[in-house]
C-alpha cells in the first residue's frame, strides 16, 4: 500500500510568495530566490518509492525450550531483494502482545543497497505456553519522504516461541528416587523385609510358617514381614490471587512459577512410576475447562502424568487466572476452607509437595496441618520478592520468617532462587521427597 505524504507545503508556499512579490515589485532577485523552494517542490513531486522495491525477512528465536522468566533473544533479518537502493526502510517486528521486550528494540530504520541485509535484535521475557509472532511490517520511503509504501512481510524461520510447554522435553535425568510408589510401615504382614514372628494361627499361609523353628522346637510360628503400602504423591499448586504478583515487569507471576515447577516434577514422578495426584488452590470455575470438583478443588488423579489432558487444563487454568485479580485478597474463611478441603481429600499414605511463593500465612497453616497429621511434606517456593525497594524488602523478610517456620515444622524446603533453573534447585532435594 502506497500513501502520498504532503511534506513540502512550506516550500510550495514560499515559492508562490516569492513569485507573487517578484511580479508586484518587478524584482528579478525575488524570481531567482523562488528557484530554491521550487527545486524542493519539484524534487518531492517526482520522488517515488521504486516499483521494484522488494524485501525478504527471516526470524530466528535463540532458545528452543526456554524456562519461564528467561530472556530469549530474537533476531529479524531484513534483505533488500530488489534491484534499487532503498534510502529509508523502517521495520517493526510483530512481537506477541503477551510477551515483554526486556532489551533491544523490535524496531529499526536502515538504508539498504540491492542484496544488502540488516538485522533487528531484541530479547523478550518468556512465559509458559506457545506465542505466535505477527508478521513484521516495513515502511519504505524515498529520499524526499513524500510517499510511503507499507509492506507486510511473511518471514521464514521461526514464527512462534514455545516456553516449556512439554515437560518431558527436559527431564530431570540424573535425579534418582530411592523407591517407586511404596512406603514401609510399622505393621506386620506380607512383604519383603522381615518384621517379627508370632504364634501360628489357623489360616496362616503355609509359605510363611517358620519350618526351621518347627524342626527344632516342634512349635508352629508364623513369620511376618514389614508391610508396604502404596504411596501417592500429591502436588499442591498455590494459585490464589495473592500469589499472582511478579518480581519485575514482564516476569511470570508467583502462581505461574509454582505451576511450572509442579509441571516439571509431575512428569518426572510419572516416568519414575510414582503414583501422583495434582491439585491447585485458588482457581474458579471459569479458569478450568469443565469447572471445579463438587468440593471446590481442582483435582487431577493419576492418568497419564503431565501428558494428561486434565493436568494440562489445570496448568493452563493457573496461567489464565494469573491475568486477572492479581492483587485481590482471599477471605480468611475461604482460605481456611481450602486447608480443610485439602486435608479431607488427601489419601492416608500421601506424600505432599506444596508449590507456593509464601506471600501470606495460608501455606504455613496448610503445612503445619500436614505435619501435625504426619504427612511427609516438601515445599517448593519460588522467590518473587527480589528487589531493592522497601516494599519488596519487607515482603522478603516476612517470607524468610515463613520459611523458618516451615523448616521448624519438619518439612523439606526447596527455596528456589529464580537466578537458577528449577531443575537444579529440585535435583538436590528430589530424593528427600520419599524419605
Amino acid at each position: 500500500m502506497t500513501e502520498r505524504v504532503r511534506r513540502w507545503r512550506v516550500a510550495l508556499a514560499g515559492t508562490v510568495t516569492l513569485l507573487s512579490v517578484g511580479l508586484l515589485a518587478a524584482e528579478p532577485a525575488l524570481f531567482a530566490g523562488a528557484a530554491i523552494p521550487l527545486a524542493y517542490v519539484l524534487f518531492g513531486a517526482v520522488a517515488r518509492v521504486p516499483s521494484s522495491a522488494s524485501l525478504a525477512a527471516e526470524r530466528s528465536v535463540a532458545a528452543t525450550a526456554p524456562t519461564p522468566g528467561e530472556p530469549v533473544d530474537v533476531t529479524l533479518t531484513i534483505t533488500n531483494t530488489g534491484e534499487t537502493s532503498l534510502t529509508d526502510v523502517r521495520v517493526v517486528d510483530g512481537v506477541p502482545s503477551e510477551l515483554t521486550v526486556v532489551s533491544g528494540s523490535p524496531r529499526a530504520c536502515r538504508s539498504l543497497r540491492p542484496g544488502e541485509s540488516t538485522t533487528v535484535e531484541y530479547a523478550v521475557r518468556s512465559k509458559r505456553g506457545t506465542y505466535a509472532f505477527d508478521d513484521p511490517v516495513a515502511r519504505i520511503r524515498p529520499l524526499a519522504a513524500t510517499t510511503v509504501a507499507t509492506i507486510t512481510l511473511a518471514p521464514t524461520g521461526d514464527t512462534s516461541l514455545t516456553c516449556a510447554n512439554v515437560v518431558s522435553e527436559v527431564p530431570l535425568a540424573d535425579a534418582t528416587l530411592p523407591r517407586a510408589g511404596t512406603l514401609p510401615t510399622d505393621s506386620g504382614g506380607s512383604g519383603l523385609e522381615f518384621h517379627a514372628t508370632r504364634d501360628y494361627q489357623p489360616g496362616d499361609p503355609v509359605s510363611r510358617i517358620d519350618w526351621r523353628r518347627f524342626a527344632k522346637t516342634n512349635e508352629l510360628t508364623t513369620v511376618e514381614y514389614r508391610e508396604e503400602q502404596a504411596v501417592r504423591t500429591v502436588l499442591v499448586v498455590d494459585a490464589r490471587p495473592v500469589t499472582r504478583v511478579t518480581p519485575e515487569a514482564g516476569y511470570p507471576t508467583g502462581a505461574e512459577l509454582s505451576a511450572y515447577a509442579a509441571e516439571r516434577l509431575l512428569d518426572t514422578l510419572a516416568r519414575s512410576s510414582v503414583v501422583t495426584s495434582l491439585t491447585a488452590v485458588g482457581l474458579t470455575d471459569e479458569d478450568l475447562v469443565g469447572g471445579l470438583d463438587p468440593d471446590g478443588l481442582a483435582w487431577v488423579d493419576p492418568d497419564g502424568g503431565a501428558a494428561s489432558p486434565r493436568a494440562n487444563q489445570l496448568f493452563d487454568g493457573v496461567q489464565s487466572a494469573a491475568t486477572r485479580d492479581s492483587v485481590a485478597p482471599d477471605g480468611g474463611e475461604r482460605t481456611e476452607r481450602h486447608v480443610q478441603q485439602l486435608l479431607a481429600r488427601l489419601p492416608p499414605t500421601a506424600q505432599v509437595v506444596v508449590f507456593s511463593p509464601l506471600l501470606d500465612d495460608w501455606p504455613t497453616r496448610l503445612i503445619t496441618g500436614l505435619r501435625a497429621r504426619n504427612y511427609p511434606t516438601t515445599v517448593v517456593s519460588p522467590d518473587v520478592t527480589r528487589g531493592d525497594d522497601l516494599a519488596q524488602t519487607v515482603v522478603g523478610l516476612e517470607r524468610r520468617l515463613r520459611l523458618d517456620t516451615i523448616e521448624l515444622a519438619g518439612a523439606t524446603l526447596i527455596d528456589w532462587d529464580l537466578a537458577e533453573p528449577i531443575d537444579i534447585a529440585m535435583r538436590a532435594s528430589l530424593a528427600e521427597l520419599f524419605n
